[in-house]
């Protein structure tokens, strides 16, 4: 039977790649308040409203296109908070890029 030898380089450099991954693994982008049906949560930004982007209106009054590539249309017609409709100047998350923009 053959003992496999492992150089020590290559085990520093295989540990440093498997702790990296699993560091990079805990990390999330996702907010702890977006829901879990995709819709956009509402937030409060703390920089000033006219810095952020704005979104552009859809055929249907119940939704939104993203400003954010890949322009997704989004759901607006309850707020997960308020059980409610958003409302013009309100903010929201696109849930597939975490981009927050305002409503129009």
């Amino acid at each position: 039977m053959k003992h496999l030898l492992i150089s020590p380089r290559l085990t520093i450099v295989s540990v440093a790649a498997s702790v990296s991954l699993i560091v990079l693994s805990s990390c999330s982008n996702q907010p702890a308040s977006e829901t879990e049906s995709g819709e956009p949560s509402p937030t409060t930004p703390s920089a000033k409203p006219e810095s952020y982007k704005r979104g552009f209106k859809a055929d249907n009054p119940n939704h939104i296109i993203s400003p954010f590539p890949p322009h997704n249309l989004i759901d607006i017609s309850r707020n997960p908070k308020t059980g409610k409709p958003f409302q013009t100047g309100d903010f929201a998350r696109d849930p597939s890029t975490g981009g927050i923009f305002q409503i129009p």
